[in-house]
């Protein structure tokens, strides 16, 4: 199935096409990736073979280590699609075997995991593979097609039922919500319950649930694991898993010692609503949540599609909130540096939130030069469209 709509990756790929790179593209599952290459493939004409690597007789093939055997499973193809790479043991190894001894052949992978996949990639393949990211379609995609009074419309659905290509093309609410039910059930975890060093499957949920009701919030690595009733290490480790396997965001505060980071609480984001609200299996409209639940998913999606536009258009810019440590503290939503500039946002729903944003001073005076915006409802396309 074509994408009715254009990924702004591409742009970024169009730049490279000519190279002889290799293209790894990571992503969760059901974000689109192999609609993207398969398109991408088209579009530039060559010769291609696509290879579904979640099939084993695939994940034998390409993990044999030898030059003829890979020409001969290549054949006269001058473009490789890999799709979930991760799941082939080496495949750095043998991207690079492509690539250095069938240089006619162009290699595009993608991956559901960073697991292991990066890691491998990145080793076997340094100066040879440019590396890129899919998350759920953006604001910013989307307006190939909604013009921003429509998405100012449609914004209770985009913070409902998510931003996942298929979700955004079902009509109905109810074809909507099966989906997201089927993707949590069959499809979210697949890489990460499959690994071996995932001993505890149900804590995977638990955590999720728990973290989905705390958007917004700071939560801490030890308050988590007294939730869910595991070790602190074994919730540490898992939060890195579920960040690896683009399910959440870690967010840390901004502190000048980045060492010091680590040591305070975080925020967790889910880069999709849609995810977020079927763990929970919650799905009611707006107007019926309370002051905290919408104020969180209004947090979570406006800090996400602020990250999507900035990885999107390939732009080098660091994200964390900001609070002072006093009792009554004082905090913003959403600091954003680029070349050593800080840019402060307050993430408000309404106008009511809008009127108490307020000018610290202990922080301006600290960080000079730098801006303070608020983000609402009203004015949210300017910002992340």
């Amino acid at each position: 199935m074509n994408s009715i709509y254009k990924r702004t990756i591409q742009n970024k790929m169009d730049l490279y096409l000519d190279s002889h790179q290799s293209f790894t593209i990571y992503g969760a599952r059901r974000t689109g990736k192999t609609t993207l290459i398969l398109d991408y493939a088209k579009k530039i004409g060559l010769e291609y073979k696509y290879v579904d690597c979640d099939l084993f007789s695939n994940q034998q093939r390409l993990s044999v280590q030898e030059v003829e055997p890979l020409k001969e499973f290549i054949g006269s193809a001058k473009l490789l699609l890999i799709d979930e790479a991760q799941r082939v043991k080496n495949i750095g190894l043998n991207m690079k075997i492509i690539h250095d001894h069938i240089p006619e052949v162009k290699v595009i992978a993608t991956g559901s995991s960073a697991l292991d996949l990066a890691s491998n990639v990145k080793e076997s393949m340094a100066g040879r593979d440019y590396s890129f990211y899919l998350h759920p379609l953006s604001l910013q995609e989307l307006s190939q097609k909604t013009d921003k009074f429509d998405m100012s419309y449609k914004l209770q659905d985009y913070l409902i039922y998510g931003m996942y290509p298929e979700v955004i093309q079902k009509e109905s609410y109810q074809e909507k919500i099966d989906y997201l039910y089927e993707l949590v059930n069959s499809y979210l975890y697949k890489d990460l319950l499959e690994l071996d060093l995932i001993k505890k499957p149900s804590l995977i949920l638990n955590l999720l649930r728990v973290l989905a009701t705390c958007l917004g919030g700071e939560v801490t690595s030890t308050a988590l694991a007294e939730k869910v009733g595991f070790s602190k290490n074994t919730v540490e480790k898992y939060l890195d898993l579920l960040e690896k396997c683009f399910i959440i965001k870690i967010v840390r505060p901004y502190n000048k010692k980045i060492a010091n980071e680590i040591k305070h609480p975080f925020k967790v984001y889910f880069w999709d609503l849609g995810i977020r609200n079927a763990l929970i299996e919650d799905f009611k409209l707006l107007e019926l949540r309370s002051d905290f639940d919408l104020g969180g998913m209004w947090e979570n999606f406006v800090f996400i599609e602020k990250m999507k536009k900035t990885m999107n258009n390939n732009q080098y810019k660091k994200y964390w909130f900001w609070r002072t440590s006093e009792s009554a503290s004082k905090e913003y939503d959403m600091i954003e540096e680029e070349n050593g500039i800080l840019t402060v946002f307050e993430i408000k729903w309404g106008q009511a939130g809008v009127n108490k944003v307020k000018k610290y001073p202990v922080f301006f005076d600290t960080y000079k030069g730098s801006d303070l915006h608020v983000i609402s409802k009203d004015n949210f396309t300017s910002w992340l469209v």
